[in-house]
């Protein structure tokens, strides 16, 4: 299997654009001056940030339509994004979102269009843009393909361990159902020391737990990873016959059944030794993974899978996505280089959030270019499987701390709503019961799975969740037991 590259074509920059790096590059190296004059700054002291002209928004919108016109959508969005995201009071914030509606648009990212006009007519109602996107909302709504039913509008489901897929009968998935539950959530792929998902009941900090390796594989037909038995395509056969969906839990990063003479490996920065290390996990921003992934997770949706759950874990760290592709990007889109040395990643060690200022613009870019390979995986996914429902699982810190889970896990809660994610599965705990109804409102969906243990079962009644919604409760027992707890 070799592996596709992409070939970047830059053209050269016209006169808005070049005044528009001249003021970058200005701006830049004046920080450093004050940064070698000032000596060094505390960790708990703010930043300065210099309110950019409106000859750099005016640069940027320029160069962004020259991209578009030149049909280079995917920077475009890029750009237009940049004046959403970096300056929310500019007056041309209404221009800035119409044009991202209609790179994306071009682009073929109908859902996220939609959402960007929504967001016109919502925010700037008064604006001319806003008259613009009220004509193209129907429109794009019908060419949304149509989503399959769920069995049921709320979801109540039970998540099946590991070694669950091997042995559930006929006789188990009967009980499954008429213990109330609509949806079997079971993981699909077995790595070779697999730490257990926070929907097991995992650690919220990922570590791999002490034991034997196992043989990595997957438990479904797939030429792009090896087989350990082809087991999923019945179980969906025969759970669909018992009224029964069956979502498929798996991680992304965790996949360390690909070679690693690949080079597709994450990289990660030893704060200790101030090095860069080779990391087991995978590395979203190599060229050649998306492709990849999609060929995975469209075997895997061959298989008649209703839904498809991305585990948390392993999680992207302070110190992890420091590949050389990811390192590129950065200074690509930000415009200055990335230096893992200077972020203060020692921090990390005692969890704490005295990152370098730097390091919060890192580690927002990582987030949202992580976000984008996954959504845009699972977008192409959908084309040929329509009806696939996605849910992204989260850790608690997206709710109690969310710079904590921004700095920890690579994590933003609100940003989810701007992708097409079906769900967002959340750990249950009885601290997030206040909460829970702001948190429904906020996410873009409106659809929460709460990851429960059984005998929180009474607290999670007690939370109003909009219909769509549901429960997944965890299951630490052998699959004769699956049902033995009064669910």
């Amino acid at each position: 299997m070799t592996p596709s590259r992409r070939v970047h074509t830059e053209l050269s920059l016209s006169k808005p654009g070049r005044l528009l790096w001249h003021l970058l590059a200005v701006i830049f190296l004046g920080t450093l001056a004050a940064c070698a004059s000032g000596g060094a700054r505390s960790p708990s002291t703010p930043a300065k940030v210099i309110m950019p002209s409106r000859e750099v928004i005016t640069g940027i919108l320029e160069s962004g339509r020259q991209a578009y016109a030149q049909g280079r959508y995917e920077r475009a969005i890029n750009l237009f994004r940049r004046v959403q995201e970096g300056y929310p009071r500019a007056p041309e914030q209404p221009e800035a979102t119409l044009l991202l509606a209609k790179a994306l648009e071009a682009n073929g990212d109908t859902a996220l269009a939609l959402t960007e006009y929504r967001r016109l007519t919502g925010d700037y109602p008064q604006s001319s843009q806003a008259q613009v996107a009220r004509t193209k909302i129907p429109d794009l709504e019908r060419r949304l393909p149509p989503l399959r039913p769920s069995v049921s509008s709320q979801i109540i489901g039970t998540f099946a361990r590991l070694d669950a897929i091997e042995t559930l009968d006929d006789q188990n998935l009967s009980r499954i159902r008429q213990s109330g539950a609509n949806t079997l959530v079971v993981r699909v792929a077995r790595n070779r020391t697999s730490p257990p998902s926070l929907a097991e009941g995992g650690s919220a900090k990922g570590a791999s737990p002490p034991g034997e390796r196992s043989e990595a594989g997957v438990y479904f037909k797939t030429d792009w990873a090896p087989v350990v038995q082809d087991r999923l395509a019945a179980l969906v056969k025969r759970a669909h016959g018992q009224s029964l969906q069956v979502w498929a839990a798996v991680s992304v990063r965790g996949m360390d059944w690909i070679d690693p003479a690949l080079g597709w490996s994450d990289w990660r920065y030893n704060a200790s030794t101030a090095e860069l290390v080779c990391a087991e996990t995978l590395d979203l921003m190599h060229p050649a993974v998306p492709e990849y992934l999609v060929g995975f997770f469209s075997d895997l949706a061959a298989s008649g899978v209703d839904g498809v759950l991305l585990l948390a874990n392993p999680a992207s760290g302070p110190g992890d996505g420091f590949s050389s592709h990811a390192r590129r990007s950065f200074e690509r889109d930000v415009g200055q280089p990335i230096d893992p040395g200077r972020l203060q990643l020692a921090q990390a060690r005692d969890r704490s959030l005295d990152f370098a200022p730097e390091f919060w613009r890192w580690i927002g870019w990582k987030q949202r270019e992580q976000l984008k390979v996954v959504e845009g995986v699972m977008r192409a996914v959908r084309r040929t499987h329509p009806g696939l429902k996605v849910a992204l699982e989260v850790h608690p810190e997206a709710v109690t701390s969310p710079r904590a889970a921004l700095a920890w896990y690579a994590e933003d809660l609100l940003d989810l709503r701007r992708y097409r994610i079906d769900y967002i599965a959340l750990p249950f705990s009885a601290s997030l019961e206040t909460r829970m109804t702001q948190l429904a409102d906020s996410v873009r969906a409106g659809q929460l799975l709460l990851v429960a243990d059984p005998a929180e079962t009474n607290q999670v009644r007690s939370v109003s969740l909009k219909a769509g919604s549901g429960v997944i409760y965890r299951e630490n027992s052998q699959p004769s037991g699956l049902t033995n707890r009064g669910r």
